[in-house]
Formats: C-alpha cells, sequence, structure tokens
C-alpha cells in the first residue's frame, strides 16, 4: 500500500470511529434531528419532491438537498433512521479529502501541508462531534471547500474552476441556503489581492466570478420557482424571502448580539489550540504577506467571520466552514520548520485539556450541581473520565518521530476522547430526550383511528419514530376542554412541570427535555402547565 493510500486509510478510520461512536450511543435526538427526520418521512410517505411538509404543511425553513439524499438512501436500503444520520457524515468525509486536495493545489512545494491540515480537522472536538449529528452544516462545509477550490483552478487560469464555483453555489443554496454566498463570495471579490496572478486581473475576473455565481443561483431558483409556485404564496415568500434578508437583518430564532461569536472563537479549535507546534509561528507576518494560501485562508475565515458576526441569527455550528481555512493555515505553520522531531513537551498543553476533560466526566456530580447543569450531567458512567485521563497520560509518555507524528498521534487521542465522552452522554441523557415511547403509542393510536393532539407547537419529535402518516392537531392551553369535548376518545400529547403527580387519564408519563410528557386521553385536573 502506498504512503498516499496509508494516510487515506487512517483518516476514513478515524472517521469512522466518530461516526460509528455517534450511531451506537444515542438515537436521534430532539429538536432538530428528529424534526428533519420527520420531513423527510413525510416527503417519502406522500411521494412529495418539490415541496418539504412538517406535520402537514409547507416547511419552509430549509431547503431540500438533505431530505432528497434521506429519501435516496430509504430507496436503497430502506426507512431507516441510520442512513438520515450517515448523510451529513459522509459529507464532513468528503470535506477532509478536499481539504488535503486544496492543500496540495495551494502548497505544491509543502506535500505535508495536505497531510497535516485534516488531520488537524479531524483531531478537533468541535468538527468531529457535528461530523455524527443530523444537520445541514456539514454540507455548506463541503460546497464552501468546491467552491474555494473552484477559485483556486480560475485563479491559475485552468478550466473547470468557474464551473465549480457555480455547482458549489447552486448546491449550498440547496443545502442551507444563501449562506453560502457569504462564505464564497469575499474570497471571490478579494481574489486580485490574495491570488494576484494574471488571471486575476480585475477586468478579467468580476465578469467571469459574477457569471459563475450568478449561475449557480440560478441553479437554485430551478428548484425555488417551482416549489414557490406548488406551495403557495407564504411558503414562496418564506424561501425567497424570510429565509435570506429576513434571517440577516431580523431573525425569527437565535438572535444573538454581534460579539456573540468572540468567546467561543478559541473553543473552535481545541484542543490543538493548545500545541505550541501551531502556536510558535502564528504571528509570523512574513507568510500573510507572500504566500496566496495564506492571504486566501485569511480573507475565508475573517471574512466570513465577521460577515456571520453582523447576521442575525447565529448558532455555533454555522461557523463550521471556517474550520477548514483554519486548518490549512494552522497545518502551514507546522510545516514552516520542516519535519522537525517531535517532543513529548509538545503536547503538554494538549494533555492537560484531556486530564482536564477526564476530571470532569469523573467528576459530574459535583458538576452539575455547582454549574446548575441538567440532571445527566450526574450519571456519567464511572469508566468515562478515567479512560480520557488515560489518553491524556498517553500524549504525555508518548516520543513520537516526527511532527506528523505527534499530529497522528493528537489525532487518534482527540478522537478517542471524543467517542467515550459521546458514550457518556449518550448513556446518560439518552432516556431524557427519548421519543421513542410516545412515538410508539401515537403510531398505534393512529393506527386504531384515534385523533390526535399535540398541545403547544409541535416540531416533528413523534412523526418519524411513530411512522406517523397523518399530522398531529395542534391546539393551545385554552382548547384542551373543547377539543376532548369534540374527540371523547382522542389523545393529547401534553407537557408539564416535573412536580405535578400522575393523572389518572395518563395513558403514557415519562420525564423529557427537563420536564414530563404525557399522552393523555382526557384532562383530569386544572393544575397542567403546558411548555
Amino acid at each position: 500500500m502506498s504512503p498516499t493510500a496509508r494516510r487515506g486509510l487512517f483518516l476514513v478510520v478515524l472517521w469512522a470511529a466518530v461516526v460509528v461512536g455517534g450511531l451506537l450511543t444515542r438515537p436521534a435526538w430532539p429538536i432538530d434531528e428528529t424534526r428533519y427526520l420527520a420531513v423527510a418521512w413525510e416527503m417519502w410517505n406522500h411521494g412529495e419532491f418539490l415541496v418539504p411538509h412538517l406535520n402537514g404543511l409547507p416547511y419552509s425553513d430549509k431547503p431540500p438537498l438533505l431530505f432528497w439524499l434521506i429519501e435516496t438512501g430509504w430507496r436503497v436500503f430502506g426507512v431507516h433512521e441510520w442512513w438520515a444520520r450517515l448523510v451529513p457524515s459522509l459529507f464532513a468525509l468528503g470535506s477532509l479529502f478536499l481539504t488535503a486536495r486544496l492543500a496540495r493545489r495551494m502548497w505544491p512545494d509543502r506535500p505535508d501541508v495536505g497531510v497535516a491540515a485534516p488531520l488537524l480537522l479531524v483531531a478537533t472536538f468541535f468538527w468531529s462531534f457535528f461530523t455524527t449529528v443530523l444537520l445541514f452544516d456539514m454540507f455548506l462545509v463541503f460546497f464552501t471547500l468546491v467552491g474555494i477550490f473552484g477559485l483556486v483552478r480560475a485563479s491559475r487560469g485552468e478550466r473547470g474552476g468557474w464551473l465549480l464555483l457555480a455547482l458549489a453555489t447552486g448546491f449550498g443554496i440547496l443545502s442551507k441556503g444563501p449562506a453560502v454566498l457569504l462564505w464564497l463570495a469575499p474570497s471571490t471579490l478579494a481574489a486580485p489581492w490574495w491570488s494576484g496572478s494574471e488571471a486575476t486581473r480585475p477586468r478579467r475576473w468580476y465578469p467571469r466570478a459574477l457569471g459563475a455565481l450568478a449561475a449557480g443561483i440560478a441553479l437554485a431558483l430551478a428548484w425555488a420557482i417551482p416549489a414557490g409556485l406548488s406551495g403557495g404564496r407564504a411558503y414562496a415568500d418564506a424561501i425567497l424571502w424570510n429565509q435570506t434578508a429576513g434571517r440577516v437583518a431580523n431573525a425569527f430564532a437565535h438572535r444573538r448580539p454581534v460579539w456573540w461569536y468572540l468567546p467561543f472563537a478559541p473553543l473552535l479549535v481545541l484542543p490543538w489550540l493548545l500545541w505550541p507546534g501551531v502556536r510558535a509561528r502564528s504571528m509570523e507576518v512574513r507568510l500573510i504577506l507572500r504566500e496566496s494560501g495564506v492571504r486566501l485562508c485569511a480573507v475565508w475565515s475573517l471574512a466570513a467571520f465577521v460577515a456571520f458576526s453582523f447576521v442575525s441569527g447565529k448558532q455555533i455550528q454555522y461557523l463550521l466552514p471556517l474550520l477548514p481555512a483554519v486548518a490549512l493555515f494552522a497545518a502551514r505553520l507546522l510545516v514552516e520548520s520542516g519535519d522537525a522531531p517531535g517532543r513529548r513537551r509538545e503536547l503538554v498543553g494538549v494533555s492537560i485539556c484531556f486530564l482536564i476533560l477526564g476530571a470532569v466526566l469523573a467528576s459530574g456530580d459535583w458538576v452539575s450541581n455547582v454549574f446548575g447543569l441538567p440532571s445527566w450531567v450526574a450519571d456519567f458512567p464511572p469508566a468515562a473520565g478515567p479512560l480520557v485521563a488515560a489518553l491524556g497520560a498517553l500524549l504525555l509518555v508518548a516520543r513520537p518521530r516526527s511532527r506528523l507524528a505527534s499530529l497522528r498521534i493528537m489525532a487518534a487521542c482527540s478522537v478517542g476522547t471524543l467517542v467515550v465522552m459521546l458514550a457518556a452522554v449518550g448513556r446518560s441523557a439518552s432516556p431524557t430526550y427519548d421519543v421513542s415511547r410516545v412515538a410508539d403509542l401515537l403510531g398505534r393510536l393512529e393506527r386504531e383511528g384515534r385523533p390526535l393532539a399535540h398541545v403547544g407547537k409541535y416540531r416533528g419529535e413523534y412523526h418519524f419514530a411513530g411512522r406517523l402518516k397523518r399530522p398531529l392537531e395542534v391546539i393551545e392551553r385554552g382548547d384542551i376542554d373543547r377539543w376532548f369535548s369534540r374527540h371523547p376518545d382522542g389523545y393529547a400529547v401534553v407537557y408539564s412541570s416535573r412536580s405535578l403527580v400522575a393523572q389518572p387519564d395518563d395513558e403514557l408519563r415519562h420525564d423529557f427535555r427537563g420536564g414530563v410528557v404525557a399522552v393523555r386521553h382526557r384532562l383530569s385536573g386544572k393544575t397542567l402547565r403546558v411548555d
């Protein structure tokens, strides 16, 4: 086996360990994962292609690419949860190899950058955790990398660069809306600065760049326009306006201040932020001033970070497409002094990070009480803390032969730590986030022809797990009595505070997300509080 093949296999093994760990240690959790499963299930169940639906209504929050891919896999493997959760993970794997490929194009005379960059990514807790989560952000990472790769090709006058940029723009929009433009537009506009080549002279560059971006937008509109016509005026307004400019200026969810991302920025690159091999040369201006690859990484990461800071709606996973740029820059710093022999003291900071995590896992009861964390934090398995601490101790005693060997050891220990943490959290928290009991009961009641209602906003928590084929009727707290009078044989899903005792008409009742969920045959008592 060639060295390149061995390096690729090592990446795949690390990726697979994270993904299998995530799949085996927990089911899909509410609210996001169960909601996206429900949308895909409704599209599948009703043979819908253009307009995603949730609980019988058009779902305008996200474009359809994820749902299309889930349905495609279901046609091959059957309807299973594991395939839906695997789809974003496959895009994460593709992003690792795209990062390596991009590094080789940006620094062809420094092949070790292409080896180090994907290892840094997979060693990042933030990255590897979201590899296991059913969200849209790994799609955005992948298509951002495709677009950046296209820009690099176009900046050198190579064929196919503009086509890649157009495809990345179109499929990026179909993945998560126009957010992809915030990642691609700054690097496109700044190409004359970061590249400085003949192909990026403004008169030649900008018309072609605008044409490629416009072609990508047209590709996305090929879905959006028919979908808007099919879904109705409200749905068309939502996908063409509310989910674009509306989110930027006045988000209906996750509204946060401009500075909100700043405290999280250092945490995004743990644990290798604590590696002196990365930090030692982080202030070398010479790299920024002379190398086009470093300039591109600077524009790609910094401009997008600023842009997303001014977007009204913020979630920490929105910054995932920033990580490949940071990993590429860090990999370039690591190989600046050549493949110097690794030293044990290089990994001391990273080792301390693991030891602290091990201590936190081992003292979950104390941490839960002091910081007011959910009660399941106190129930971490006793072995979790010592296992993570042992991985930290391994970094202290390891004697790597090279800096790349140090990186491989750190990546393997990081993945091992994350798998242990996933197992600990999955075992402790899964009962609290379990939707299967309620979903199974609702599925049985639906097959019996019973009317079903959900008190308060319904986000599709039970539709996929229960294989429900009809919408739940959503009612408010004040409508419960009237609903039961109209449907004496019906059942309602209600949420109450933990302090309330069980009602005699509760068909099922259990702890759920810090409260209690109950499937109730009719309302008993007047003390019910609906979340």
